[in-house]
């Protein structure tokens, strides 16, 4: 596995560097933490030396960038989906290897399987639609291609969009399952056959009747104090997932407010040791 952070960002964590990029890697280097995400268009945006100053420093490193092109799948334009994930698959095949790239994600964007219009079966048309040229280029160079369960759709809508687009993956964001209203491990089970990465989240939960409108409260959590089964989760994708060796276990740190933050992280990062130690 390839550990890394994801987000949330806090000051306290963009302390070491005054280019938060730079930043962000040397606290990844710091505690021994492999990668984190970008957008591939951010690396095209850049110039050429900085570009050549970004590869320099992750090759020295050992470090690496996960990446995520921009598709507006649920443009009225179908056409400019399969544009943007055209120029997002050839992208990121001009820049992987100076970003050393293990996974590319992608998210659906701000639509979600309980919108009307479009329907969810028209969401997931969409996507079969759209996703293949980008996943066909990602297996052609040897990199995994996942897509988020970003509090948009169960898991189970995300494996029957992976059985329709050859050689895609499903990036599994742990906490979002409680966002959606999933069952973690019943979602985890469903989805780890599927699962090349992870946002690893935990949250704290309750259900909440006296309030109005009625909900389920999902607050933040140091990993592995809270209510999602990350142990159970960690065993599961050791034992399910295509290529264990392969995932990409990105920490998604929400820290709680009562617990300084860079206690947060380091609690967190404690934790996945623990996973490892016991593996």
């Amino acid at each position: 596995m390839i550990w890394g952070y994801a987000l949330v960002w806090m000051k306290q964590y963009l302390e070491l560097d005054p280019d938060p990029l730079y930043a962000k890697l040397k606290l990844l280097k710091k505690y021994d933490l492999k990668t984190t995400g970008i957008g591939i268009q951010q690396v095209d945006n850049m110039s050429d030396a900085e570009r050549d100053k970004l590869g320099a420093f992750l090759e020295e490193n050992d470090l690496y960038l996960t990446v995520r092109p921009h598709i507006d799948f649920f443009n009225a334009d179908v056409n400019v989906a399969k544009q943007q994930a055209e120029e997002g698959a050839r992208l990121i095949e001009k820049y992987r290897a100076l970003t050393r790239t293990p996974l590319a994600t992608v998210g659906a964007g701000r639509i979600h399987r309980f919108t009307r219009e479009p329907s969810l079966a028209q969401q997931i048309d969409r996507l079969a639609e759209v996703l293949p040229v980008l996943a066909a280029a990602c297996h052609e160079m040897d990199l995994p291609l996942g897509i988020e369960n970003h509090g948009d759709y169960y898991c189970s809508d995300l494996v029957e969009l992976c059985q329709r687009v050859p050689h895609l993956g499903i990036f599994l964001d742990t906490g979002n399952t409680y966002l959606i209203g999933e069952a973690p491990m019943p979602a985890f089970e469903t989805a780890a056959p599927y699962v090349v990465g992870s946002h690893f989240k935990d949250h704290h939960v309750r259900p909440c009747p006296d309030a109005r409108p009625l909900h389920f409260e999902v607050a933040p959590s140091i990993i592995g104090d809270g209510d999602v089964p990350l142990r159970e989760c960690y065993a599961l994708l050791l034992e399910k997932a295509p290529h264990p060796d392969r995932l990409v276990m990105e920490i998604e740190l929400i820290p709680p407010s009562d617990v300084d933050p860079m206690e947060s992280f380091e609690r967190s990062v404690d934790f996945i040791r623990s996973l490892e130690a016991r593996a």
